[in-house]
């Protein structure tokens, strides 16, 4: 059967995305963010909008980079992109555990990371993963970027209580060791498009499905479209109304009383969210019209933050499970509707300016997140804004178009 083959022909593909994309920028270091917020007050004297800010200026790098990636990968391939950039972000790492209290050395270290960080997201591995899978394009994405929820559960689980022993500076050394030992093998599983198409492909299409990347709008085309900004729209207010709200629910829970331990264990299940939202996501969508689910997903996104918002820290286990779900979907759908409204010919390109868009809301979000609790002493109202932005995600998924080979 053709999913078996996919399977049998993308496994190898599969492996290497699912592990660069765990120990990746956006997955890895993204998730430990709530760890560092109380270290770094108590160190540093720093503010939580000062701290967010760190986060800003990364993601402006990524959305100013992250179509010039794309064009990269488009031209030169996966392998020696991803290298480079896993290699270079690395190496910032291991620097943060020098930081002495100077917000410019923490800013600065946040821009240089980021330069090499946006070659190790979805920009670069779902191009891989799209080029492998056809008929379960959808599942074959939740897989990889599952590893995102890997670390979402991980990193919190594990992550806070050894900074709470050991500090810091020693959990920066462990995900610097992390990526260091993971880059070889990455490198040598991806491959940017199959050798042979999958047996049972008839044989007027072998050539199409063999190099699906040789299918698609070109850049220009695809931008010009009223699709595209739909597609971008709705990704952009999903990352402003969620992106925030991921590094403060550690430090919003230790705030409301828990310990770091109790804290860790709740944001946990946040990540087995993501896991499952991916999976659950990456499945259905293969099945069920992608707008349709992407319409019922952040309804119930925007009920969990409200629940949150409304009912407090009892009601923080809902949250943890909507938020989950909000991140796990969110880069499985980048991926699919960017391969299936525009093809794979210049993907890279493609993803990379949808994907700056919506890491552009990952900007604004711990900005007026953090100064919303610096402000008012909580989160309340940057979870209402959350629940209130599900609103137009939703209106505007409802109005998407069909595919065309659908």
């Amino acid at each position: 059967m053709l999913q078996e083959n996919e399977f049998k022909r993308g496994w190898a593909v599969l492996l290497g995305a699912f592990i660069g994309l765990g120990v990746g920028l956006a997955s890895m270091v993204y998730y430990s963010t709530g760890i560092w917020i109380r270290p770094w007050q108590e160190e540093f004297g720093w503010t939580r909008a000062e701290i967010g800010f760190q986060q800003s200026i990364s993601v402006l790098v990524m959305v100013v980079l992250a179509p010039v990636v794309g064009r990269l990968i488009d031209r030169y391939g996966i392998r020696p992109v991803t290298a480079i950039s896993l290699l270079g972000y690395a190496s910032f790492l291991l620097l943060f555990p020098f930081m002495d209290g100077s917000l410019s050395m923490l800013y600065a270290l946040s821009f240089g990371y980021a330069i090499f960080g946006i070659g190790t997201t979805g920009v670069s591995f779902t191009r891989a993963v799209n080029a492998f899978f056809v008929k379960n394009r959808g599942l074959a994405l939740g897989i990889a970027l599952t590893s995102g929820g890997v670390m979402a559960y991980a990193i919190p689980r594990f992550m806070t209580p050894f900074v709470a022993e050991n500090g810091w500076r020693a959990g920066y050394v462990v995900m610097f060791l992390i990526v260091l030992v993971s880059t070889p093998l990455v490198y040598f599983l991806l491959r940017d498009k199959p050798e042979t198409a999958p047996d049972d492909i008839k044989a007027d299409d072998k050539d199409a499905a063999a190099d699906p990347t040789n299918n698609g709008m070109s850049f220009a085309a695809a931008i010009r479209t009223v699709t595209f900004w739909k597609v971008a729209a709705i990704f952009l207010f999903i990352s402003s109304a969620v992106l925030g709200l991921i590094p403060a629910f550690i430090p919003l829970l230790q705030d409301a009383g828990l310990s770091a331990a109790e804290a860790g264990r709740l944001a946990a299940v946040l990540g087995l969210s993501v896991m499952v939202g991916r999976l659950f996501i990456g499945f259905v969508i293969d099945r069920i019209f992608a707008p349709y689910v992407t319409a019922t997903a952040f309804t119930l996104v925007g009920l969990g933050c409200l629940s949150l918002a409304i009912g407090g820290v009892d009601y923080a286990i809902f949250a943890a499970i909507a938020l989950g779900f909000a991140v796990g979907a969110e880069v499985d759908l980048i991926g699919y509707f960017t391969a299936r409204y525009f093809g794979l010919l210049n993907y890279g390109a493609i993803y990379g300016l949808l994907y700056s868009i919506f890491i552009f809301g990952a900007a604004i979000a711990p900005l007026y997140t953090g100064y919303i609790w610096d402000v008012t002493g909580n989160y309340d109202l940057a979870l209402m804004i959350a629940a209130a932005l599900m609103v137009p995600v939703v209106v505007i998924s409802l109005t998407l178009p069909r595919f065309e080979n659908a």
